[in-house]
């Protein structure tokens, strides 16, 4: 249960990354740096909230598995 909603939110956060339309709020509101616009900052605080609620400490190490999920997926599309 608990990899699902890890593969889940790493998908969710590479995917949020590549629309346009994300990069275009973010551009607009002024919040174009680091935490927002990188894959791996943003499903990792993105994810850290729920996954510590949901699995206590081990919601940490959750969150960074996303993190770097995400991360992997977001390079695989950028090589299509």
């Amino acid at each position: 249960m608990t990899y699902e909603i890890i593969i889940g939110i790493a998908c969710f956060g590479a995917v949020l990354q590549e629309l346009p339309l994300w990069n275009t709020i973010l551009e607009k509101a002024g919040l174009d740096m680091k935490p927002f616009n990188c894959a791996i900052c943003f499903t990792f605080w993105m994810s850290l909230g729920p996954l510590v609620i949901t699995n206590g400490a081990m919601g940490i190490f959750h969150s960074i598995t996303a993190a770097v999920l995400a991360e992997l997926i977001s390079r695989q599309f950028q090589k299509i």
